[in-house]
């Protein structure tokens, strides 16, 4: 009966052990995407480029206005972007709302399912999903491929 009791025990402890491990890498992987965002609200160039793996991929697939197909958008490249949101007026106030996580972990990868909405000025733009690959690097959790959805919001 004690050795039941002890590796009942064990087993229990085994996986909240198990478990608090991925819960802190998932919070990891979350804070590193907060991380993006957060530099996208204040044009932080740098804060935005520290998420980001060098060698990272960004794609979309949106609604071609002109023939209502969907497109895959290929042409993004992280430097742009960054230059994009780095150089942005002032003024011009920039949120993505994520609006859940979905974390996946497996070693030194991880994937985020996250729907959002985009708002400039405070006025809702557009909504969809990011899909975030991550690669947890000798520096944490860097992004290695972004691809999103870009739909009217209903």
């Amino acid at each position: 009966m004690f050795k039941k009791n002890i590796s009942l025990l064990l087993l229990f402890l085994g996986i909240s052990f198990a478990l608090s491990a991925q819960n802190t890498e998932e919070k990891a992987v979350q804070a590193v995407i907060e991380q993006l965002f957060t530099g996208m609200q204040k044009h932080d160039s740098t804060m935005i480029r520290a998420a980001f793996h060098p060698t990272a991929r960004m794609q979309s697939v949106a609604i071609n206005r002109q023939s209502q197909q969907l497109t895959l958008n290929t042409e993004a490249t992280i430097d742009g972007f960054v230059k994009q949101i780095g150089s942005l007026p002032a003024n011009l106030q920039l949120e993505e709302r994520i609006l859940s996580y979905e974390i996946r972990l497996d070693g030194a990868l991880a994937t985020a399912w996250c729907p959002y909405e985009l708002y400039v000025n405070g006025k809702r733009q557009h909504c969809g999903v990011d899909a975030f690959q991550l690669y947890k690097t000798e520096n944490g959790w860097k992004i290695i491929s972004i691809a999103d959805t870009r739909r009217k919001c209903e």
